[in-house]
């Protein structure tokens, strides 16, 4: 797991991911709930990705990516806001972001929303690490970054994109 911390070095989230050789997902957990009611996630699954089974942590947002292609994949950023109607009473999600990772050489990436404006670029151009990231003013930054460093290795973790960005 990852943790997001603040400026005064306090847990503000958690990150969780897995993959496949395709497909990956990753959930953001937060210490408080989006809605009330919202149930903890399960202490298990924490305890089993190194988180303390006693925290009590909420699902707040999840990315789900996908390859398209050789040297292409799509990320969705999706928040939780409410419950599913039904028994089952799962977490409503809500998209807000979708990052495309673009064929090239380098690491090209456009982040929209779901009617198709641009709201972000991060490209990663020559032999160096360095990530230039373009984002429009008012956008979720954390999300923004974490959703298309998904698109760049779906199994990678996400605190190298935060770390670079000064978000961490």
């Amino acid at each position: 797991h990852t943790r997001i911390l603040d400026s005064d070095g306090k847990n503000r989230a958690y990150i969780i991911s897995k993959s496949g050789l395709a497909t990956g997902q990753t959930i953001v957990l937060k210490k408080l709930p989006n809605y009330e009611g919202q149930e903890p996630v399960d202490p298990e699954m924490l305890h089993k990705n190194g988180i303390d089974r006693d925290l009590k942590l909420y699902n707040f947002a999840k990315i789900e990516s996908k390859k398209t292609g050789l040297s292409t994949c799509v990320a969705k950023y999706s928040i939780v806001v409410g419950k599913e109607s039904g028994e089952d009473g799962k977490d409503e999600y809500k998209l807000l972001y979708v990052a495309e990772k673009l064929s090239s050489m380098g690491f090209h990436c456009i982040v929209r929303t779901p009617g198709g404006d641009a709201v972000a670029t991060a490209d990663q151009t020559g032999a160096t690490c360095d990530t230039n990231v373009n984002v429009a003013e008012g956008v979720d930054l954390a999300a923004v970054l974490l959703t298309a460093k998904k698109t760049y290795h779906g199994d990678a973790t996400t605190a190298g994109a935060l770390a670079g960005a000064g978000v961490v």
